[in-house]
């Protein structure tokens, strides 16, 4: 019990004081409390007295006690500066391998997908016999069957193969349908597109029907505004993702 009795006595103190005058703070810090040197040097489990209150020893041989922040004894961390903050900030080298490439995966994607989008409206409103009629029946003729038909050919695709493999089943035939229509469809639209034949079907139908034949009429275009379109909401948002989910997880 001896071992407890001096930092019962030095927080009794303290306590007393602090009664004494008037729990302020301030007034704590201003005063003093006096013990006997042997109680300032006395331990405690091993620690001085001394590290729980600071002990002064006057000219008269008493010892004058003062609370002390423990704060002050840590040591403070240096101040990181502006190119320490950055590089901090930077990924190891074991992520950076894997976000790089993604990042760059990623702007190709959103870089095609900005020129389908611009491209794919200029394609049918300009082209023979159409206009911008036109668009509302191929988002909702020929796009939303798309978007159904996909989704369906997606779930089965993901109970089969691995994200990763899904991923370059969906992407490959969107890259083979643009680079065949770069190379082979659009140069030989005027023999692809049958605008005889629909010429001689506009002549019984209706004007209403003008829209629905000009995208008969300029099917390849069609095809490639339901690509683009599906380019967008499929490759940019759904596959890449999920893709980006596999590799880093």
């Amino acid at each position: 019990m001896k071992k407890y009795a001096a930092p019962i006595s030095c927080l009794a103190a303290l306590l007393l004081a602090q009664v004494a005058m008037g729990f302020s703070p301030a007034s704590l810090q201003s005063k003093h409390i006096t013990c006997p040197p042997s109680l300032a040097s006395s331990k405690f489990n091993g620690y001085a007295a001394s590290s729980q209150c600071s002990a002064i020893n006057n000219s008269n041989g008493s010892t004058r006690l003062y609370m002390s922040d423990g704060n002050e004894a840590a040591a403070v961390p240096p101040k990181k500066g502006f190119i320490e903050k950055i590089k901090s900030k930077i990924p190891p080298a074991s992520e950076r391998k894997k976000l790089v490439p993604l990042a760059m995966m990623f702007f190709f994607i959103l870089f095609n997908y900005t020129i389908l989008r611009d491209t794919k409206d200029v394609l049918m409103v300009t082209a023979k016999k159409s206009g911008a009629e036109v668009i509302p029946f191929i988002k909702t003729y020929v796009n939303l069957p798309a978007a159904i038909g996909f989704t369906a050919l997606y779930s089965k695709l993901c109970d089969r193969m691995e994200q990763k493999d899904v991923f370059y089943a969906c992407t490959i035939p969107f890259l083979v349908f643009f680079l065949a229509f770069a190379f082979i469809i659009f140069p030989n639209v005027g023999f692809l597109h049958p605008h005889a034949f629909v010429d001689k079907i506009a002549m019984a139908l209706p004007e209403g029907f003008g829209a629905p034949l000009a995208i008969v009429r300029n099917w390849s275009f069609a095809l490639f505004y339901v690509m683009a379109e599906m380019w967008g909401s499929v490759v940019a948002s759904l596959l890449f993702w999920s893709f980006a989910n596999e590799v880093t997880t």
